[in-house]
């Protein structure tokens, strides 16, 4: 099975890492990335968007930088082993500091099957397949203080990772361009 590959904003979500400091080392060619599509955007696999999740978990003592933890995991091949061991003293338990991001990445791959864009359905807008609830409105609720129990509440026919999911999808792809409508004419 082929590796997945991310754009910076979905590594940014995924790996909890700034979306500058990914933007800089993509541009610094210090962690390769792939042009993808007729846009030609930049994007990087699994095991950077995982590189950048362990330099952001490590404590701040343990420097190691995003490019150091790619060369490290690249070296380990596709499988990870639950501990990373640099030189003969450090010994990183990688089950732990990686255990948020692949959970964040197991269910980005649940987004991808349950959020659709059709342009029938409100013009196009992500939402969860089968329903006119969009992404956007699960993590503007989420960033707003509802819990995910009152959003199951209002939702009953949604399971807490389908809502988890929408959200997670919602902050890794924000819609592209101006805002439109009355907000953006306000702002002005």
């Amino acid at each position: 099975m082929p590796m997945m590959c991310y754009s910076p904003q979905e590594a940014a979500a995924m790996s909890g890492a700034p979306l500058a400091a990914i933007q800089k080392a993509i541009t610094l060619r210090k962690i390769p990335a792939r042009m993808v599509g007729p846009a030609k955007r930049r994007q990087i696999d699994e095991t950077a968007l995982l590189a950048f999740a362990l330099a952001e978990t490590l404590p701040a003592e343990l420097h190691l930088s995003a490019p150091d933890a790619y060369r490290l995991l690249r070296t380990l091949g596709a499988e990870y082993p639950d501990e990373l061991v640099i030189g003969d003293l450090v010994r990183i338990d990688a089950g732990k500091a990686l255990a948020e991001a692949r959970r964040r990445l197991r269910l980005y791959a649940r987004a991808r099957e349950l959020i659709v864009s059709d342009p029938a359905i409100l013009g196009g807008t992500p939402t969860i397949r089968g329903t006119r609830i969009t992404a956007e409105a699960i993590l503007g609720r989420i960033e707003a203080g509802d819990s995910i129990e009152s959003l199951l509440q209002d939702y009953p026919y949604l399971d807490r990772e389908a809502v988890e999911a929408a959200a997670l999808y919602a902050r890794a792809n924000p819609p592209r361009g101006r805002p439109s409508g009355k907000l953006w004419r306000r702002a002005s």
